[in-house]
């Protein structure tokens, strides 16, 4: 059986040390013991609107720009919603579409707001992407809630994720800590879990911290597994594939990767596949069990960035995760 190093996949456990010894045996608590309630799942994948699995044009190449925000066509020109939505059609015939979508790990929205066309679609429709909602010579076509342009704004999210509509799907509440698992939309389970040993949303290397995150599983293993951190996968390790694309952005921007990273991470987070941990943005994330049983009235503080889960829980959800899951850290 394969053998894994712990400083090739365990949070970077050479940036800090794990507690000396473990406390007296925790008597664990049952998985069917009822979990205090959170609403962030619930708000997580209940979307107000259709959600967008992706992007496209409004309008064709009929249309000529006439100015800001202005356009104009020889004859009646159709305009498209640009991904699935709900119509608004507001006084004076100014047309509404509300969008929903997932950017990294939050749910986004903004209107697509057109005047002066003729609507072809009725107050609180659901539509579909490319739908035609209206018509039109002369219109003003407006973006509310993004700074971006409307081609800008194309270009970045032709194909988006839909969480909802994962075969198999883990969210992971930081202020919850907490674990809920989906199987083709529906939960299967709930589980109480712990984090990095300091609190935040991961930066870099070596900072002890979780990822936040849209990721998706690229390895799994029982071992067994070598190096002096060994004993604190607990039996099961999780490998997601932080850094993702939106990870390696801001590595851009703060001088920390090359341009030529950045697109081998974008890449390879969007094709499923692992991700370097070679960069100062630091890898090696996922999850695993602990050397002991933990209480849930602790501080959860534990690992070096990992999520990590109580022994009892581990094997139920190591059997539910399989590679390729999308895992989601909020």
């Amino acid at each position: 059986m394969l053998l894994f190093a712990a400083s090739f996949v365990a949070c970077e456990p050479a940036i800090a040390e794990p507690p000396a010894s473990p406390p007296a045996l925790i008597r664990a608590r049952s998985p069917a013991a009822p979990f205090p309630a959170s609403d962030a799942f619930i708000s997580f994948l209940d979307a107000p609107n259709p959600v967008a699995g992706g992007f496209t044009p409004p309008l064709d190449s009929g249309w000529r720009a006439c100015g800001e925000e202005c356009w104009e066509s020889q004859g009646e020109h159709p305009i498209r919603a640009m991904a699935a939505g709900r119509v608004a059609v507001g006084t004076g015939g100014e047309l509404s579409l509300r969008h929903s979508w997932y950017e990294n790990h939050e749910l986004r929205e903004l209107n697509m707001v057109v005047s002066g066309a003729t609507p072809a679609v009725a107050n609180g429709m659901e539509v579909l992407g490319g739908a035609p909602i209206g018509h039109g010579r002369r219109i003003r076509l407006q973006l509310r809630g993004t700074q971006e342009s409307p081609s800008d704004f194309v270009a970045a999210r032709r194909a988006l994720p839909v969480p909802a509509a994962e075969r198999s799907l883990a969210l992971i509440s930081h202020d919850a800590r907490e674990l809920r698992l989906y199987r083709e939309g529906t939960e299967v389970g709930r589980f109480q879990v712990a984090f990095g040993q300091e609190a935040g949303q991961k930066l870099r290397q070596g900072d002890n911290r979780t990822p936040k995150g849209l990721y998706y599983v690229t390895q799994k293993s029982t071992g067994p597994f070598g190096g002096p951190a060994a004993a604190y996968f607990g039996g099961y390790w999780m490998r997601v594939n932080y850094p993702n694309a939106f990870d390696a952005a801001r590595a851009v921007d703060e001088g920390w990767i090359t341009q030529e990273e950045q697109r081998s991470i974008t890449r390879n987070w969007r094709a499923r596949r692992e991700t370097t941990k070679r960069t100062r943005l630091g890898g090696g994330i996922g999850l695993h069990g602990w050397a002991y049983e933990w209480s849930d009235d602790d501080s959860r503080a534990l690992s070096w960035g990992c999520v990590v889960m109580h022994l009892y829980d581990a094997p139920a959800i190591y059997a539910e995760v399989q590679e390729g899951t999308m895992v989601v850290l909020f």
